[in-house]
């Protein structure tokens, strides 16, 4: 599964980018790949002044987008959808939606069928105990050794 996202990631790195609109690419195994870039509004400063700068006819402090990331979605065939954001200076997040199609809720259990009870394991007899065994007698010691 982590190849044909790869394969999708690497398809898309190609175009797309500094855009706000979403590019859509349909690949070969069916899934489609959307991705679209992050922007972000900035006030532009005046170098002269230091401070923003504002619009010589109206007065109006003027803005520019950055970009500051992307996100790539990626809906598989069978309605998983997979979404890579990845913001300048930061680690890509990765979630993963399963549609209900693809796994349907489990019907809640009731108790009766929670707690099925068991039947009792029968007793175990008791083993006989076993007999004692007799101490062994004492060898005699043998001339020579030490002991």
């Amino acid at each position: 599964m982590l190849l044909c996202l790869a394969g999708a990631a690497y398809a898309q790195d190609e175009g797309g980018e500094g855009t706000d609109t979403p590019d859509v690419e349909g690949s070969g195994n069916g899934a489609t790949v959307e991705r679209e870039a992050l922007t972000e509004q900035v006030p532009v400063i005046d170098p002269e002044t230091g401070e923003q700068a504002t619009d010589p006819d109206t007065g109006e402090p003027l803005f520019e987008d950055v970009t500051t990331g992307w996100v790539q979605t990626v809906t598989t065939p069978n309605g998983i959808v997979h979404t890579i954001t990845k913001e300048d200076g930061t680690h890509a997040v990765v979630e993963h939606d399963r549609s209900e199609k693809t796994h349907p809720e489990k019907p809640e259990k009731t108790e009766a069928s929670a707690k099925v009870e068991k039947p009792e394991k029968p007793e175990k007899p008791e083993k006989p105990e076993k007999p004692e065994k007799p101490e062994k007698p004492e060898k005699p010691e043998k001339p020579g050794r030490p002991g």
